[in-house]
Formats: structure tokens, sequence, C-alpha cells
């Protein structure tokens, strides 16, 4: 199965700033006017016509991003939990601020196979990510021939061996069970 990763457009997290959100509320922030535009661009891309599906990870970053392209490629379209960007803790209670955030992205960078035991965020290793979406990715391999996969750039980096990724870049992979 082709699989067209696809970065979101650039995140807007001025509302859920102002309101004060932390852990998995800073994932409801949505898209800058320029990341709407950044999907809308991306759409029009030729090669997302041949899709069949498109599955996209349930942060409203991704979301958004999904129904630019949506309104381009006429397909059904499928929000999976899995698709999620990578987590700085895993219990989702530990974490208060973007510092600690950072911390535990920093940690994960140096040791992305494996968490220190005295390591104090529980963060999803690289092993964990990867196992978590290719779960996803399994349930659909006999169903269609191409998708459309709306994700994150961590997620996308374990499939494309990169570690940034532009905003609504497009990576093809080849993918199969």
């Amino acid at each position: 199965m082709k699989i067209y990763l696809i970065r979101h457009g650039e995140p807007d997290y001025r509302a859920v700033t102002e309101k004060h959100y932390v852990g998995y509320g800073r994932d409801l922030g949505g898209l800058t006017p320029a990341g709407i535009q950044q999907a809308q661009q991306c759409a029009r891309r030729p090669e997302l016509q041949q899709a069949q599906a498109i599955l996209t990870s349930p942060f409203t970053r991704a979301m958004a991003t999904t129904l630019e392209i949506a309104r381009q490629v006429a397909v059904p379209v499928k929000v999976e939990l899995g698709l999620h960007e990578w987590q700085p803790d895993r219990t989702g209670t530990l974490i208060e601020n973007n510092q600690q955030v950072s911390q535990s992205y920093a940690q994960y960078k140096r040791t992305p196979h494996s968490r220190p035991a005295d390591f104090p965020y529980p963060y999803e290793t690289a092993d964990e990510l990867q196992a978590r979406v290719t779960a996803v990715f399994d349930q659909y391999v006999t169903q269609y021939d191409c998708i459309i996969c709306v994700t994150h750039g961590e997620v996308m980096s374990q499939f494309v061996h990169q570690d940034q990724f532009d905003y609504c870049e497009i990576q093809s992979i080849n993918y199969s069970n």
C-alpha cells in the first residue's frame, strides 16, 4: 500500500495558551492562517488524487489540515487515535509545562529506544510509537492500494528517516505488514 504521509499545517496555540491549557489541552490548538494556506496548497498536489482514503490524527491541527485536503480529494476520512503525536508523558498526568515537554523530548532524542529508569517522565519510545502507528496501518493494508495519512513530524520520522519535516510536507512510503 502506498501511503502519503503529510505533516499537519502550521499550528496556532494562541487560544489554548490564553486559556492556560496544558498537557493534552495543548493538542486542541488549530492552524494559523498560514497553516490553512499550506494545507490548501498541499491538497492541490496531483499525486493525492490517487488516494482512496484519508486517515488523520485526532489532534485539532491534523484534523484541520485534513479538512482542507478532503475538500479537494473526495474520499472517506477516518480519524485514527493511533496516529497522534509522540507522547512526552504516557500517563498524561506528570507534565505540567512546555519546559518539561522539552526535557522529555531531549531525553527521548538521546535514548529513543529506551527510557532511563530514573527519568521522571515516562515518554513514549520510538519502538512504542512505531508499533502504535503500524497497528493502524495494518488495519488498512488489505483494503486500500493508496491512502493519505495526516499526522505529525515525529510519527513521520519513524517511517522516513529524517529528523525535520516542513508543515504540510508530503513523504511517500510503500507499506506492507
